[in-house]
């Protein structure tokens, strides 16, 4: 099979993903998401909030204070952004779409796995060198 009968393919399956049952519950929910003011900005602010604590992370461990402290506000945010019923159908919808889409990832790299190698997440350093972790012959450095 030839490199554009395979993207028409991939194509194919993107629109029937766009056109399945799941797609359409995410895009109701998320017309709902956005016409109630409360949950948006909630939304908002715990992804504001989610983002410094990654940041936070980078740098502090997970026990200091100000980590510890921005942990709780997020907690908060999500318990009352999941007491507003259209958040909660937000996030099922967006996570049952999230599932559909990686299936099909899945099931495309099971399949593959018995004839092609197939790498299953991030690759360390170029790939080279022993076990995979990396480059031994200095170019990479």
């Amino acid at each position: 099979m030839s490199r554009d009968a395979l993207l028409r393919k991939a194509d194919e399956i993107a629109r029937m993903i766009g056109c399945s049952d799941a797609a359409a519950r995410f895009w109701q929910a998320r017309a709902k998401m956005e016409n109630n003011r409360r949950a948006q900005q909630l939304f908002e602010t715990l992804k504001l909030k989610t983002n410094n604590s990654l940041g936070l992370q980078a740098v502090f461990p997970a026990d200091h204070p100000r980590v510890r402290e921005l942990d709780a506000e997020i907690a908060k945010l999500e318990h009352e952004l999941y007491e507003i019923p259209v958040a909660m159908q937000y996030k099922e919808a967006q996570a049952e779409l999230n599932e559909l889409m990686q299936g099909v990832v899945q099931l495309l790299l099971n399949r593959l796995s018995d004839r092609v190698p197939v790498e299953r997440g991030p690759r360390l350093g170029c790939g080279q060198g022993p076990n995979g972790t990396g480059c031994t012959c200095g170019e990479r450095d």
